[in-house]
């Protein structure tokens, strides 16, 4: 009887390395926050200037606004730039809206832009897109981003379900930060 040897047709699996996260663990109180939006998500524009009001009176002492236009080209380069200088500006951040494909890449890798940085930063995606952005984070190496989801679609929503729901997530969002309400 002859031996049959069955290889495995795959290679062994990579062991992951995940660049390091970073959060506030402490009050608001004094603090700089950044919020990234996308002009293509009105319901995400809505829902980031209801959590501004909310970081101001829970002791921000700035909110900082970048809002997106492009992902390629010149508009894009100049987007990428802004983020870089909203890193720099704040003490921690909220980037999105991933609620199709490109927006949730891009949304991944402003936010990883920012992590880079050593700032806390959650990302803001729809639970369609949820699985496409952890993969994301993970392929840019920033595997334990944390991220936000929402519900999806949010787009179609009247505007006092979006508040409803900002106000749901709102702390779940501080609480991916590390940050307490003042």
């Amino acid at each position: 009887m002859e031996t049959v040897r069955i290889r495995r047709p795959t290679a062994p699996p990579v062991v992951e390395v995940a660049a390091p996260t970073f959060r506030v663990d402490g009050p608001m109180t004094g603090l700089r926050a950044g919020i990234r939006t996308d002009a293509a998500w009105r319901s995400w524009r809505l829902l980031a200037a209801d959590w501004e009001t909310r970081l101001r009176a829970d002791g921000a002492t700035a909110v900082t606004t970048v809002e997106t236009h492009g992902q390629v080209g010149v508009t894009g380069a100049a987007d990428r730039s802004h983020i870089d200088d909203l890193a720099e500006a704040v003490d921690f951040a909220i980037v999105g809206l991933g609620t199709c494909g490109s927006c949730t890449s891009f949304a991944i890798a402003d936010a990883v832009a920012i992590e880079r940085r050593e700032r806390p930063v959650i990302a803001v995606v729809t639970e369609e897109f949820a699985t496409h952005g952890r993969n994301m984070a993970k392929h840019l190496g920033h595997g334990a981003l944390p991220v936000l989801v929402l519900p999806y679609p949010l787009e179609a929503r009247p505007d006092a379900e979006l508040l409803e729901i900002a106000s749901t997530y709102y702390p779940q969002a501080l609480e991916l930060l590390g940050v307490k309400p003042a």
